[in-house]
């Protein structure tokens, strides 16, 4: 018992989107009237159908049955021979079932699409757009793209400039475009391109895009500046109405309650050189301090007095130097007295000692230069010496004195 079963076609052409059909004929080879099932096996089962599904046959007789296969338009549907199998299965004797092989050759199909992304971009020197291929064939395809200025003023470089997509698949590429020249001011230029993807065997995919060049210099950049400028002026003068008297006013508060500790009794402020009086006739008066950083020495020291003995004398004395002692047998006497302090940045505090005794205490951050002018001068005698201390450090620090001994 059994069947014998033939395909009139065993090789099948199909066309994904279409149909294509062959015949199976099957003969009763069994005594006894048989009933076939045939169903499709393999991959094309989902997509094809027996017309009828059953065959009806008295022993030795012969039928007939249509397989129709209906491949989608898809890229799961492969171009290429694709196997399938017929099995004829017996109502009376299972056993007895039969298979029958064929082959489909499935027809490729091309499906291409591709885009741009952004269409548009901004930039001065340059931006960079995204290529994505998208393959919605059923064969894997190569691709080469290449940029297009029709008015030769832009510059491609695509990363990768090959493109590669199997069936169902994207390809990506980058797109950097640049401006041969760019311009530092002006109104933006709109600079159109082209992207041309070339597929062989097929028509070029054209995508449109653009390139909004902006200057170097943003618009504001003028306005910016002047902002800067104007802030700039403000802060000039506010620093010297505000800030600076400010600073003057407490050098010299704290240089007068330094000479009213020593006994010392500054002047009255007031006077037609700006707060330096001179002595009155009676001889009596005292220092005068004056943060102006552009006095560097007393430009006329106080003469010794006449007659007696006395000796003219000056020089320098710098921070933690040596300390200055009067001659042998003489006391000194300083009648004019210059600090400098060449620093920006240094902080702290520069004493003038008279034997370890502080005769002035100066903040460094309050001045560059200050100077005191004494009627009554201020005494070293033979046992004594001056020194001039800085803490912590202030390399450079410095005072220059005049006076006289006898």
């Amino acid at each position: 018992m059994g069947a014998v079963v033939s395909l009139e076609q065993r090789s099948v052409p199909a066309t994904p989107g279409s149909q294509a059909a062959v015949v199976l004929r099957v003969r009763n080879t069994g005594k006894i009237v048989d009933q076939f099932t045939v169903q499709v096996l393999g991959d094309a089962a989902p997509w094809s159908t027996v017309d009828p599904p059953t065959v009806s046959l008295f022993p030795g007789a012969e039928g007939s049955t249509t397989i129709t296969f209906a491949p989608p338009r898809s890229p799961a549907t492969r171009a290429g021979t694709l196997p399938f199998g017929v099995q004829v299965e017996s109502k009376e004797d299972p056993a007895g079932s039969v298979v029958e092989e064929g082959t489909l050759e499935v027809a490729p199909f091309s499906d291409v699409s591709a885009e741009i992304v952004p269409r548009t971009s901004r930039g001065s020197t340059g931006a960079t757009h995204d290529l994505a291929l998208d393959n919605r064939g059923n064969v894997a395809l190569s691709a080469i793209v290449k940029g297009l200025d029709p008015d030769r003023l832009l510059e491609f470089d695509v990363r990768p400039p090959a493109l590669a997509a199997d069936p169902g698949a994207a390809a990506l590429a980058k797109v950097r475009v640049k401006p041969k020249r760019t311009f530092w001011r002006g109104p933006a230029v709109s600079r159109p391109f082209q992207l041309n993807v070339e597929i062989p065997d097929a028509p070029p995919l054209v995508l449109d895009g653009s390139l909004f060049q902006t200057p170097i210099l943003p618009p504001w950049t003028l306005r910016a500046l002047v902002a800067a400028l104007v802030l700039a002026v403000v802060a000039f003068v506010a620093w010297q109405a505000l800030l600076r008297p400010a600073i003057e006013s407490t050098a010299r508060s704290q240089a007068e309650e330094v000479l009213a500790a020593v006994g010392i009794t500054p002047p009255p402020s007031g006077g037609p050189d700006g707060g330096r009086p001179s002595p009155g006739p009676t001889g009596t008066g005292g220092p005068t301090a004056s943060p102006d950083a552009s006095a560097s020495a007393p430009s006329s020291p106080t003469p010794p007095p006449a007659g007696g003995g006395a000796t003219p004398t000056d020089g320098r004395l710098l921070a933690g130097s040596a300390p200055l002692a009067p001659a042998d047998g003489m006391t000194l006497y300083l009648t004019d007295l210059v600090f400098s302090n060449p620093s920006d940045t240094a902080t702290g505090e520069l004493r003038l000692e008279r034997s370890g005794d502080p005769l002035l205490v100066l903040q460094l951050q309050n001045f560059r230069d200050l100077d005191f002018h004494f009627v009554t001068p201020i005494v070293v005698k033979d046992d004594q010496e001056l020194a001039l201390v800085c803490s912590p450090g202030c390399p450079g620090a410095a005072l220059y004195y005049s006076g006289f001994q006898r």
